[in-house]
């Protein structure tokens, strides 16, 4: 499947420029997710890359934010075709099209904030600098019970969660994201397994975090993940509240 891909660039491409790849939520409206990018992309240096997964071609939560590893039905798909293998490729053609420094970013808000968590997971030997999930209704936890909710059939070992956890990965999380009720009817059709995890998802998002930090421990594994809890004050749909925050973050981390 082609894949278009919506792109802000800085005024002037240098060797101080960054790649961003920013993924869009459930519309799968990547220009307006690069549209909220471009102020950042101006003034912190960085070429943001918003690749869009349309409804068509992935169907649904399985098709997008659970990373087309499984199809709705349970089958397991072939790994070329997983939407998180297309991250890789990407990084590399526009690290090498720009030539670009190596370090390079990911950052998702909702929908791609559960795209990009489950990067982090099923995909521990990425190379990439500091990737960011904001605002994730739900979660894959490191609980031993049935994917997408823990790693029971996830394909996960150990060594993968030991070389996930080894990576720099921050969860955003926004202060007024607290709503209690389902916010779509698939939501809904699963809310007991959501609700288990949580209250909302500033409680989900806290929840996950310390489970990360007691399995790491188990395990003996040194976590370089973080959390951050944002001021924010518009509920979830705060893309805009979340973005100056994301890019001052990897305009640091990826310097």
């Amino acid at each position: 499947n082609q894949i278009p891909v919506f792109i802000s660039e800085p005024e002037i491409i240098d060797e101080k420029t960054r790649l961003v790849i920013v993924m869009h939520g459930r519309k799968r409206n990547a220009e307006t997710y690069r549209d909220q990018w471009i102020e950042s992309s101006k003034t912190l240096n960085l070429l943001v890359v918003v690749p869009e997964f349309s409804e068509a071609s992935y169907p649904g939560v399985y098709g997008f934010n659970y990373g087309n590893v499984y199809n709705s039905k349970g089958n397991k798909i072939p790994q070329a075709e997983h939407t998180l293998s297309y991250i890789e490729p990407l990084a590399k053609h526009y690290l090498s099209k720009y030539s670009l420094n190596h370090k390079w970013g990911i950052y998702g808000h909702g929908a791609g904030a559960h795209f990009v968590h489950r990067l982090v997971l099923h995909k521990p030997n990425l190379d990439y600098t500091l990737a960011i999930a904001a605002n994730l209704g739900w979660y894959l936890t490191p609980q031993d019970i049935p994917w997408p909710f823990g790693l029971e059939n996830s394909g996960i070992s150990e060594d993968d969660l030991a070389q996930a956890y080894s990576k720099y990965f921050l969860l955003l999380l926004g202060k007024s994201d607290i709503s209690t009720k389902p916010n779509t009817p698939y939501v809904a059709s699963i809310f007991d397994k959501v609700s288990a995890q949580g209250l909302h998802r500033l409680d989900r998002g806290r929840n996950f975090f310390k489970q990360s930090i007691a399995k790491a421990r188990s395990m003996d594994v040194f976590l370089k993940w973080g959390m951050v809890e944002v001021p924010t004050k518009d509920g979830h749909s705060n893309t805009q509240q979340m973005v100056p925050y994301a890019a001052e973050l990897f305009y640091e981390r990826l310097r």
